[in-house]
């Protein structure tokens, strides 16, 4: 069964990244040889080092796209994200003379240093963004289990488990009962790796509105070592692999 995986060449992939004409090839090599992007370690060093995205284990989609989510996004663990999916973290000023990045964005060679602040998104484990889904920067945190519509525009937090959908972006209903809620963030089942979570694939691929079913699965993948391991700390790991 396929884990995370690192080839022989990541190391070497790795200094290429930091020059920034040969980044994108290391990219792309990272994800053809280490399995794509499920499985790919340097790819997601290389896209927290250099691109300020920090990605879980077996997430997937547009987040490895440089580029299309702004640096000081973490990605949770087993995330689906569809294609064309964008994050913005900061949005032009309105009540300045110009809203034009001249005037607030250094890189672009005006001023000294940015001069308007830049927000932060987590992305909690098992979230689902559909296609076309734009995330604004009154969006700080979309919740475990949480799921974006396609062409949603979000922005605001999204609570776990939430189905949020159109423009602006509202909650249409909750996934689950709020018991079935508590029962599964308990488990932290995303906390295993894929070979444990397909050892119950049977469960895995059940209603969870049939109670013996969900209380079986989550007490068989209910992760009871340590105190969990959140998105906050993700950065540190992923450069530390």
């Amino acid at each position: 069964m396929r884990g995370m995986q690192r080839c022989a060449g990541s190391s070497l992939l790795r200094r290429l990244s930091a020059t920034g004409a040969l980044r994108g090839y290391a990219l792309k090599l990272a994800l053809r040889f280490e399995g794509g992007p499920f499985y790919s370690q340097t790819a997601r060093w290389i896209l927290a080092r250099h691109y300020g995205v920090v990605i879980g284990d077996y997430s997937y989609g547009e987040c490895f796209v440089p580029g299309a989510f702004a640096s000081g996004v973490k990605v949770g663990r087993y995330v689906s994200v569809g294609p064309g999916v964008r994050v913005f973290l900061r949005n032009h000023p309105m009540n300045r003379l110009s809203t034009h990045p001249f005037f607030y964005n250094h890189s672009l060679g005006f001023v000294d240093e940015d001069n308007i602040e830049s927000g932060a998104l987590e992305i909690g484990h098992d979230a689902w963004i559909g296609a076309g889904a734009v995330i604004l920067p009154g969006c700080s945190r979309i919740g475990v289990g949480a799921v974006v519509g396609a062409s949603a525009v979000v922005t605001k937090d999204l609570g776990d488990f939430g189905v949020a959908a159109g423009n602006p972006a509202r909650v249409i209903r909750s996934r689950f009962a709020p018991e079935t809620c508590r029962l599964i963030l308990a488990s932290r089942w995303w906390e295993r790796s894929v070979s444990e979570c397909v050892a119950h694939l049977t469960e895995m691929s059940g209603q969870l509105d049939d109670v013996f079913l969900r209380d079986r699965l989550l007490s068989a993948l209910r992760h009871v070592d340590g105190p969990g391991r959140g998105i906050r700390g993700a950065t540190e790991e992923a450069l530390r692999r």
